[in-house]
């Protein structure tokens, strides 16, 4: 299978928009967790507890596991401009959803949209990105630009919604900010327009696309799988500890500092071999742990606080930025595929940890259910650690990225799309 030169021809013409793209990506991610800050309230509303917050939260990954299992083919369908389109659409019904019928049920299906919208937006994001820049681009560069406008995203939505709730505490059903989103979500859809596409497949292709894990990228994915659990649970479980102590209010400023702080981090991660940003993240995230856990136990919110931005150097920033980064530099030419297996692994952290706390909190208490989650948390870090290696003989990757070459991908004809850079010549290593 070759390369449509027509489509490559244009693609290399046209002058790259970064900012718009970025734009795009942080405002289907500031979906994602717009409504987060009600989830408690909204579960107490419906005579419901934690257990049915923490199931409302997780249909968030019902909708991306299909997108990460098989659905990482679509943008050679339809495109990824399209299919960044498409997520743009569902992230749009599923604010709408909660806006003309907020409820806990309704929560869960308005995840489930956004699981959908932000799995599509992120398998793509990294081969778009590179549609943006260019040849030869740093991988590391491109892996912080998606993350910058990813990290904000996920933050900023949760924050908005907290100070909406702050300025006015009646309208928490149906707080401003999600028509403020509305807006946003409208001036992305135009900022979508003229955008260089990356490349796809001309013909034979299948939107069936299963995820892959390349030599050297497991370590990368169980990182994420823990950094984004200890997210989840600030964001999911977390809110029903800070109201037992009357702290409420301050759920969505918790789950702002547990993502947006990475952002500062990930300039430091970019300077790292990924391996190295990893291991410095793990003990970011097991050091963060006992201050978020007993803040929210004690009700003292600065510990909450302090934890929580500890926590986002490690999730957002070393792991998140050095661990995309390791991955797109593995993957060759099945850059989207990897990439779908990163984030697979992620989502299986968000969702599965968050709903057995809420089980467990229900059943047994806070303290208890926390405290499991801490002692598991600390066994899979040292794990990782410990399989972990860092590269000798120097301190950064080369500026390209090494090729490790899928062989079943390229005899099959799968894999043409357009990854982060040039993919190298040189021999892996």
């Amino acid at each position: 299978m070759t390369t449509d030169l027509d489509t490559a021809a244009p693609h290399h013409a046209r002058t790259g928009r970064p900012g718009r793209l970025a734009f795009a990506l942080l405002t289907v991610t500031t979906a994602g967790n717009l409504f987060t800050p009600l989830s408690a309230r909204l579960a107490e509303a419906d005579g419901q507890g934690t257990a049915m917050a923490g199931l409302a939260f997780a249909a968030y990954v019902g909708g991306a596991l299909p997108v990460l299992l098989a659905g990482s083919g679509l943008p050679d369908r339809l495109g990824a401009l399209n299919t960044a389109r498409l997520a743009l659409g569902l992230a749009l019904t599923a604010s709408l959803v909660m806006i003309l019928w907020p409820g806990i049920l309704m929560l869960g299906l308005s995840r489930a949209l956004l699981g959908i919208a932000v799995a599509g937006t992120s398998t793509l994001a990294p081969a778009l990105m590179a549609a943006q820049c260019p040849p030869g681009t740093d991988p590391r560069r491109i892996a912080a630009r998606v993350s910058v406008a990813t990290t904000f995203g996920f933050g900023f939505g949760a924050a908005l919604t907290a100070l909406c709730l702050l300025l006015d505490p009646q309208s928490w059903m149906q707080p401003v900010s999600g028509p403020i989103w509305i807006g946003m979500a409208l001036l992305a859809l135009t900022g979508l327009h003229g955008l260089p596409d990356a490349l796809r497949l001309t013909s034979g292709g299948t939107g069936l696309r299963w995820p892959a894990f390349p030599p050297g990228t497991l370590v990368f994915g169980g990182a994420i799988c823990i950094a984004w659990a200890v997210v989840g649970l600030v964001i999911a479980v977390l809110p029903a500890s800070l109201a037992r102590a009357g702290l409420g209010a301050h759920a969505g400023f918790a789950t702002f500092l547990v993502i947006v702080p990475g952002i500062l981090t990930v300039p430091v991660a970019r300077r790292m071999a990924p391996e190295r940003a990893i291991r410095r993240g793990l003990l970011a995230l097991v050091a963060s742990y006992p201050l978020i856990a007993w803040g929210a136990l004690s009700g003292s919110i600065a510990a909450v606080f302090v934890g929580t931005a500890l926590a986002a150097t490690a999730c957002y920033g070393l792991i998140h930025a050095g661990g995309l980064a390791g991955v797109l530099m593995r993957a060759g030419e099945a850059a989207t595929r990897a990439t779908a297996g990163f984030f697979l692994l992620a989502y299986t952290g968000f969702s599965l940890p968050v709903i057995l706390t809420g089980a467990a909190a229900d059943q047994w208490g806070q303290t208890t259910a926390l405290t499991g989650f801490g002692a598991v948390l600390c066994l899979a870090a040292l794990i990782l650690w410990r399989h972990s290696t860092i590269s000798t003989g120097h301190k950064d990757f080369p500026t390209r990225p090494a090729e490790t070459p899928d062989q079943n991908a390229d005899q099959q004809g799968q894999i043409r799309a357009q990854g982060p850079g040039t993919p190298g010549r040189q021999r892996a290593g």
